[in-house]
């Protein structure tokens, strides 16, 4: 899952989680602040942004495992199969900017602002490392309103070139975004299964919130993305 996705299941269970509503902003930043940062979580982060976190890796693990994800990866040619998970990633933002009101009553404008606050919150909590990786990308997607704009295919593009660019593979640019746009519409029957089942799942994963404050040094460092 991309930003959009991430920032809307994050909403999602801080209003189904119990007590969810007092991890709300630390949710929204994790599912950002994830993007940014591998390896085992600091423990010495405010609880709701660890379980924040925590939830964008769940996320993460479910889609990579679920086979209509898989049975989509498959379609793309050879050559880009290799990343065409995150290419669904960056598509998933599109589909669900397109069919938001399928999902949700509140606009994504509404989410975007909560999001980019909650940001601007916990941003004090970055290592000196992320917060040179992320100032930039943060500087853009508020200028841009990123996550309220996904359906523009602008953004998608810019976001295939990001990601090409960050894996030296460049080359492989014209043939992405003729795939992503073949995508673009057969794709969205998919995104529709797995993201549901993602909300279904979301009430099992408020054990992440017990998670967090059980976890001890030995299993943080088992703890992988």
């Amino acid at each position: 899952m991309n930003f959009l996705a991430h920032c809307a299941l994050a909403l999602e269970a801080s209003q189904r989680w119990p007590q969810g509503h007092t991890l709300r902003q630390g949710l929204l930043a994790g599912a950002i602040f994830a993007d940014f940062g591998k390896g085992p979580i600091d423990n010495s982060l405010p609880l709701d942004l660890q379980t924040g976190i925590r939830l964008h890796r769940r996320i993460d693990a479910f889609s990579n495992q679920h086979q209509a994800i898989r049975d989509s990866c498959a379609t793309f040619p050879p050559e880009l199969r290799r990343y065409a998970p995150i290419f669904l990633d960056i598509l998933g933002d599109y589909y669900l900017s397109q069919n938001w009101a399928q999902y949700y009553a509140h606009s994504r404008a509404a989410l975007s602002q909560q999001c980019y606050e909650a940001c601007d919150i916990y941003s004090v909590h970055l290592s000196a490392e992320q917060a040179a990786q992320m100032t930039q990308f943060l500087t853009y997607m508020r200028s841009a309103d990123l996550l309220a704009n996904y359906h523009d295919w602008h953004h998608i593009e810019r976001a295939t070139h990001s990601v090409l660019r960050r894996l030296d593979k460049l080359p492989l640019l014209d043939q992405a975004n003729v795939a992503l746009h073949d995508q673009r519409d057969s794709g969205a029957a998919a995104f529709s299964i797995y993201f549901q089942d993602m909300r279904h799942a979301l009430p099992e994963w408020a054990s992440l919130i017990a998670g967090v404050r059980e976890s001890t040094p030995s299993t943080r460092q088992r703890e992988t993305t």
